[in-house]
């Protein structure tokens, strides 16, 4: 897998990033530096957060999470986008994968998924109706 994007926002220390990751053949290698406190630990908790989600317990949790810069200015949501291409049965696909965060109405986090697999797209989550998921349930392939 090779991350090409990271975009955050309302996360923690982010109030609004787009981090391009794209590298060159000849360069394959980041660095990541930076003061303490400066959002190093943030950048690669935002990237989890993107590909495996965040367990948000309760509205306080959520709360905690939000970028402080957003309360009253912005609408109070976490999103994490991760764009990444991947070898499937030895073919390039690429990813793009954004998971947004909200409080219901009786204030409890509830997460929506977008996942746009090579232009095939699929939305899951807490946040998704039923009826909706059960149209956007991803095949699962086999091989003989």
């Amino acid at each position: 897998m090779q991350i090409q994007k990271i975009k955050a926002t309302n996360f923690k220390t982010y109030l609004s990033l787009d981090l391009d990751l794209q590298v060159e053949d000849e360069c394959p290698i980041i660095l990541i530096g930076g003061l303490n406190g400066g959002g190093k630990t943030t950048l690669f908790e935002a990237i989890y957060g993107a590909l495996y989600g965040l367990n948000i317990k309760n509205k306080r949790h959520f709360e905690e999470l939000l970028n402080n810069g957003a309360f009253g200015k912005t609408e109070p949501k976490i999103e994490l986008e991760l764009v990444f291409t991947g070898q499937v049965l030895h073919q390039t696909q690429k990813y793009i994968l954004r998971r947004t965060y909200i409080l219901n109405k009786a204030e409890k986090p509830v997460e929506s998924v977008y996942l746009n697999m090579n232009g095939s797209v699929f939305t899951y989550g807490t946040a998704t109706p039923a009826a909706q998921r059960a149209k956007c349930q991803i095949p699962i392939r086999t091989t003989a």
